[in-house]
């Protein structure tokens, strides 16, 4: 396998950090030799990170167990995925009215897109700009270049979220001494892998039940058209359960292993590892009432989209949620969604060569970032030669002197020194692991101290224009 044709991608979720290293085939299909995942619960909240120490202490755990699987290779570099509860979309119209009869140009067009570019949200920034659509006259036309017009409307949909929410993912990477080749949506990715053209053309709702979130994102005519974020998931219904005075490990287990099954009796009752035990009615109606909760939202946010008698191809559901028992019979409860597609595969063929790998409806999406991935994000770990082990050059010979050959010598001595190599890459990520911790105090010190530094320096140029400008 060719070291720099491997692509790697770090999904930040609602309660763990997963990370994924693979490559491309020329079939189009997905090779992934390395898997790993990273509990985040504490310091990601509802998918937006929290702590950012914490993060950075998260994210080297996470390298440190990817690059092992490599065989002596080292991460360079990163795709990340971003998502959370901020995550949301806002449309916008840019329009140009003309004195005569106009031909739309690429520079017209590129004015539009930067005017819609600069529109400022309080508190917020764009993530991504989709050019939807414009409207000329009564037609809509994807690509306007080249059309004669007096007036063109054009239609766009802004992708938001929280200030904070990119500035505390970078500090983490950055902490973590982890470079960011490029960031994506997470949604947006997911959808690449998991929806076909002809979903995405004739009208649909992907959403994603994940563990603090639920994600819907429509899509009508190939584009995006709306994008939400509901602040609730699967870990909700394990924190309702909780009431039924179990702890969270034993909520879990009861939410995965029962679902939203019916009692076979009104008096039914589980029993738990202790003399404790749960009634199987009071557990059901629990679950169901928050799904009840989570799906009746589902159904709000695809009518506020405007496209709910639209979606011809109708919802396409992922995410861990997906899994809860009986999740199918409560999605067809609910006349909205209309036809439900559970999509617990990603469309490209993967090939998972790890001892672990996410569970179905759950690879969305790392399998969408690797797909995206065109940059190579590892390297062969090279060792520092100083110039007093470097070995002088001498004569090769056949045998050596105790009669073996020579090839075979060179041959054994190749393989000490892959192995060497390989004993040096586990070193270095454990000194990396060690280190860190010492490492995470000093550089918040410093870039306080920077802050501070330019902020002052700042307070002194605003006080000295002052006195130029009463001068």
């Amino acid at each position: 396998m060719a070291t720099n044709d491997l692509i790697v991608a770090i999904e930040i979720g609602s309660s763990k950090i997963a990370g994924a290293v693979g490559r491309k085939r020329a079939d189009g299909s997905l090779l992934v030799i390395a898997y790993a995942d990273e509990p985040a619960a504490g310091f990601v909240r509802r998918g937006v990170v929290y702590n950012i120490d914490k993060t950075a202490q998260c994210l080297s755990n996470l390298i440190n167990r990817l690059e092992p699987e490599l065989g002596g290779k080292t991460i360079d570099q990163v795709y990340a995925g971003v998502g959370g509860y901020t995550l949301h979309s806002e449309p916008n119209i840019v329009e140009r009215t003309f004195e005569e009869e106009t031909r739309v140009t690429d520079d017209i067009v590129t004015a539009m897109e930067e005017e819609n570019a600069a529109k400022q949200y309080a508190g917020q920034d764009t993530l991504k700009m989709i050019s939807q659509e414009y409207k000329i006259g009564n037609n809509l036309l994807s690509e306007p270049v080249g059309v004669n017009c007096t007036r063109i409307e054009g239609n766009y949909l802004n992708i938001l979220a929280r200030t904070s929410v990119m500035d505390n993912t970078a500090k983490s990477f950055e902490i973590a001494k982890v470079n960011i080749i490029d960031d994506y949506i997470a949604p947006l990715v997911a959808a690449n892998v998991l929806l076909t053209e002809n979903e995405r053309r004739q009208g649909c709702a992907l959403v994603d039940f994940g563990a603090d979130t639920t994600t819907v994102s429509v899509y009508k005519g190939g584009a995006l058209r709306f994008l939400t974020v509901i602040p609730l998931g699967g870990q909700s219904i394990t924190r309702d359960l909780c009431s039924l005075k179990v702890d969270e490990q034993e909520a879990e287990q009861l939410k995965c292993e029962y679902g939203l099954t019916l009692p076979e009796t009104a008096d039914g009752r589980i029993q738990l590892d202790d003399d404790r035990s749960v009634e199987l009615r009071l557990m059901h109606e629990a679950i169901e009432a928050r799904i009840e909760e989570i799906l009746t939202n589902v159904c709000h946010q695809i009518e506020a989209s405007g496209y709910a008698d639209k979606l011809h191809a109708g919802v396409v559901c992922c995410g861990g949620g997906i899994n809860l028992k009986e999740i199918e019979s409560a999605l067809a409860q609910k006349p909205l969604l209309g036809k439900v597609r559970i999509a617990r595969n990603v469309a490209p063929q993967v090939e998972w060569q790890t001892a672990e790998c996410p569970g179905p409806g759950m690879q969305g999406v790392l399998v969408g970032l690797l797909m995206a991935g065109e940059e190579p994000c590892c390297s062969e770990y090279m060792p520092e030669i100083k110039p007093e082990d470097e070995a002088k050059a001498v004569p090769g010979e056949l045998f050596t002197n105790d009669g073996e050959s020579a090839q075979a010598e060179r041959d054994r001595k190749r393989e000490e020194e892959l192995a060497q190599k390989r004993a040096q890459a586990e070193l270095r990520a454990q000194q990396r692991k060690e280190k860190q911790k010492g490492f995470l105090s000093g550089i918040m010190k410093r870039i306080k101290s920077l802050t501070d530094d330019f902020e002052d320096k700042v307070g002194d140029f605003l006080a000295d224009e002052e006195k130029d400008t009463n001068k």
